[in-house]
């Protein structure tokens, strides 16, 4: 072989070595293996809390009592959605741009946020959950209106309740404090998410909010998701008028 050609014949070899040996591992995100859909951590999320408030009923009073049991379910629900309404009152100028902007709408993240994969952490970002009402905007365009009713009642909402939610699932847990005094608590709690969520369908329906989509859409969003406001609330309210009575925790204890 000429030694041109051998010349040649080693530097590609010396080069392919190089490529070889350059070439890192593909290398894994860190914390991939806690990256999950949205839903499978409000799935687990529901699991963790209702049944930590089960347990702990079953744990001082030796029952499983329906009242108690259909209220945690819902006040997890509350604390969770809570949380999404805070995100609202902060982000509602990136909701209106994604949602009013041509070009806001064009720099809106992709997809359903329920499918977004995330880890731990960024499930406490506000931003993440700010998503959700840009979806919800596409069945009520009042939650991306800074000046509505459904916009201040949400905010206000996730602001004033999730305390005394929590306070309430702690009291009739456990047993501790007043009967009255947590029936009171009750009441304000309940009667504020009732009266709240039947004006807001005041308003939804009073403006025809619903024209231009679906029906079966509309009601599986709007009429599904503020339905569960209105029966838990009420049976909220019930429990806590029969606390105060009463002034007897048994209705929840047995």
């Amino acid at each position: 072989m000429p030694d041109s050609a051998k010349t040649l014949t080693t530097g590609l070899e010396i080069e392919m070595n190089d490529t070889r040996t350059t070439v890192a591992p593909r290398s894994v995100p860190h914390g991939s293996a806690f990256r999950q859909p949205v839903w499978v951590w409000l799935v687990f999320y529901m699991l963790v809390f209702v049944g930590l408030a089960l347990v702990l009923h079953h744990a001082i009073h030796g029952v499983v009592n329906g009242w108690h049991a259909a209220i945690s379910f819902f006040l997890a629900i509350n604390t969770m959605i809570c949380w999404w309404e805070i995100s609202l009152g902060l982000h509602i100028g990136e909701i209106e741009h994604w949602h009013h902007d041509p070009a806001g709408q064009g720099e809106r993240p992709e997809g359903t946020v329920f499918l977004a994969r995330v880890g731990p952490r960024e499930l406490l970002s506000t931003r993440l959950w700010a998503r959700i009402w840009s979806e919800y905007a596409a069945y009520d365009p009042s939650y991306a209106d800074r000046g509505s009713f459904g916009f201040a009642i949400d905010v206000g909402n996730g602001w004033t309740t999730l305390l005394p939610g929590f306070v309430f699932l702690v009291g009739m847990s456990s047993g501790t404090g007043s009967p009255v005094v947590l029936g009171l608590v009750g009441v304000i709690l309940f009667y504020q998410k009732l009266y709240g969520t039947c004006l807001y369908l005041f308003t939804f329906l009073f403006n025809r909010r619903w024209q231009g989509r679906p029906l079966g859409q509309v009601v599986a969003m709007v009429g599904g998701t503020n339905g569960i406001w209105i029966v838990f609330p009420a049976i909220g309210l019930y429990v806590s008028f029969r606390l105060i009575l009463e002034n007897d925790f048994r209705l929840i204890w047995t």
